[in-house]
């Protein structure tokens, strides 16, 4: 290995996926190895996106994604409003479930969905 690598490999721990669980791996659930293996050939090169505020639709229900990230300068709730108002989306979330998602930055999606009854 050259100095600087990243290695990607399989855990027996299968909360850190997706997580800042190691020291600079990434994991994968095991049973994606084999398929990783598979479809990429070695040597390819990989870019790692660093994305700590995320956000997305799924049936109709608003998520944020929001993970600590204390080496970043994000102000991570502007940064969550600005990407929904990007995608027409601001209106559809419910400003107190955005900012507790901000707060808690749990690291997976949240719903913050405005409930409409």
């Amino acid at each position: 290995l050259s100095k600087g690598s990243i290695l990607i490999h399989g855990t027996d721990k299968p909360f850190g996926v997706g997580r800042k669980a190691s020291h600079g791996c990434l994991r994968l659930y095991p049973e994606d190895i084999p398929i990783l293996f598979e479809r990429v050939p070695v040597g390819t090169q990989v870019t790692i996106v660093r994305e700590p505020v995320k956000v997305g639709v799924r049936a109709g229900r608003v998520y944020v994604e929001i993970h600590a990230d204390e080496e970043s300068r994000l102000d991570p709730l502007a940064e969550a409003k600005r990407l929904l108002t990007k995608r027409g989306l601001l209106g559809s979330a419910d400003a107190q479930k955005l900012d507790a998602a901000v707060k808690e930055a749990r690291g997976f999606p949240v719903d913050v969905s405005v409930d409409r009854s």
